[in-house]
């Protein structure tokens, strides 16, 4: 038998799914529904909530779940021991507690050890010297003054050996390597330079950063969709994605992680460039990287060129030139940086970090022109749409190569 909550929520995702054939969306616009929340939360009744169609993408953002995401292992931290640690750590076993503190161990800064060694080498025509050459490096791996140094350490005096790791953009993160030490040793003698899969503790990873690699953009479906609520309880607001019959599948451990995707949304149907960036990743033609929200940007408008949009509007309405230094002054605030970076398939085969970068600008910052330039603003409002964050509209994008001057 299909209960009304079954019923709503196929009613839900079945809307979502037309409305959206094969493109790429995160989040619907939130409705109002009142829903039993006695089997979601102790002390729950009959509420309003405000219930959303979730994609596929929209979940991976939220999942609070860990993920793992392939790196290039480049190197190692190796953590020693303190002088003397094992005779005082014998003498503390011996010492009431309150007198350890007398035997200070004086910390010894760790070795970085980071290889040179040459990894984005593009493909060769030649198929077979390119296997011929791989497996000379493979030979000459232990000669590497990384290794080495590793293979010739007096493991007594290492407490642990930490591994560094790199993606495309330069980022550096820590892996922790299983095992006793001459099983660290061994782990990178045989992956250093190579690709390895590192956890995360899940795709948010700190103030408005997102790792995209762990998203399977190829298997994305459009047309499925999972049902997220929000809602208060003793005046704290909180959210949860849910399963079969309504069952909780996960929280959602920040609530204003819901701002994030709302604007990730909105900026999608607003910016093109952005959309044809996502629909790489999924043809295969782009490995995602990174996507990051930015709310302290500070682009000084007053020096550079008016933004296209409003050269747009200064053109359509025949506004003077002279009158873009009413503009220029407010465009400075209430600025939003949202950065996708992904890399493109290269001919070469050389990775190398193309950037997609979007300026959002809040609405209500216009107010100081909306008397002075009424027609420049009654034509910004009509590119401005309406989320739960607030009103935006998208004032500049810029697309290229990381590493292009």
């Amino acid at each position: 038998m299909m209960t009304n909550s079954s019923r709503n929520r196929m009613r839900m995702t079945g809307d979502k799914a037309k409305s959206r054939p094969g493109d790429i969306w995160v989040i619907s616009k939130g409705k109002l529904t009142d829903m039993d929340l006695s089997r979601i939360c102790e002390g729950g009744e009959t509420e309003t909530v405000t219930a959303y169609s979730l994609s596929e993408l929209g979940r991976y953002l939220l999942n609070p779940n860990p993920i793992q995401v392939e790196k290039k292992l480049i190197g190692c931290e190796v953590h020693y021991y303190p002088p003397y640690y094992k005779i005082k750590s014998k003498i503390r076993k011996i010492l009431p507690k309150k007198l350890h503190g007398l035997l200070k161990d004086e910390q010894i800064p760790p070795d970085a050890l980071l290889s040179n060694y040459v990894t984005n080498k593009a493909p060769m025509n030649d198929k077979d010297l390119e296997l011929h050459l791989n497996r000379v490096m493979e030979l000459l791996r232990p000669y590497d003054p990384v290794i080495k140094k590793l293979l010739d350490l007096d493991q007594s005096k290492v407490a642990d050996i930490v591994g560094t790791c790199q993606d495309v953009g330069g980022n550096l993160s820590y892996l922790n390597i299983q095992g006793s030490i001459d099983d660290k040793i061994g782990y990178l003698t045989e992956f250093i330079y190579k690709n390895v899969g590192v956890i995360l503790d899940k795709a948010y990873i700190s103030d408005g950063l997102f790792e995209m690699k762990g998203f399977d953009f190829q298997s994305y479906e459009a047309e499925k969709s999972y049902r997220l609520i929000k809602f208060f309880i003793n005046g704290e607001a909180k959210a949860c994605v849910l399963g079969v019959d309504d069952k909780v599948e996960c929280w959602i451990e920040d609530v204003k992680l819901l701002h994030y995707l709302q604007l990730f949304a909105q900026l999608i149907k607003m910016n093109p460039k952005l959309n044809k960036s996502l629909k790489l990743c999924m043809t295969g033609k782009a490995e995602p990287m990174k996507l990051f929200f930015n709310r302290q940007l500070g682009i000084d408008y007053s020096e550079a060129n008016l933004p296209e949009i409003y050269r747009r509007a200064f053109e359509m309405h025949d506004i003077a030139p002279s009158k873009k230094s009413i503009i220029k002054p407010v465009l400075n605030h209430s600025q939003l940086g949202v950065t996708f970076n992904y890399v493109p398939q290269s001919r070469t085969g050389a990775d190398r970090l193309f950037v997609n970068f979007s300026v959002m600008h809040n609405f209500k910052a216009l107010e100081p022109i909306k008397d002075a330039l009424p027609q420049v603003y009654s034509e910004i409002n009509k590119s401005a749409s309406i989320t739960e964050v607030g009103k935006f509209y998208l004032l500049d994008s810029f697309r290229g190569y990381k590493d292009d001057s």
